[in-house]
């Protein structure tokens, strides 16, 4: 997705993009305080995150779970997590 401002800042704007999602696809949200350390470029933190996998459960509330284990811990800033998954395929979309 092509990056912006942070949602919610004024500042900016948006382009508008669509990701096709099928059935099952978990869409993960964060606030930057989940990845974001103190001499640590932010694109290893996010690798980290990226290289979760959906629990065996398939359970949302045990991967936000596993997230929290690894990364809340550390953070030095506020976290806040949503997890939500697509039971029919949708388009998620940014809009400007």
């Amino acid at each position: 997705m092509p990056v912006g401002p942070p949602l919610g800042s004024g500042f900016g704007g948006y382009e508008t993009s669509e990701v096709p999602c099928g059935p099952g696809t978990v869409l993960l949200m964060y606030t930057d305080g989940l990845v974001e350390r103190r001499g640590e470029d932010i694109d290893v933190s996010v690798a980290r995150l990226e290289s979760l996998v959906l629990p065996a459960s398939g359970r949302l509330e045990d991967l936000l779970d596993e997230v929290l284990d690894r990364f809340a811990e550390e953070a030095e800033d506020d976290v806040a997590v949503l997890a939500s998954r697509v039971h029919e395929g949708v388009a998620f979309g940014q809009h400007g």
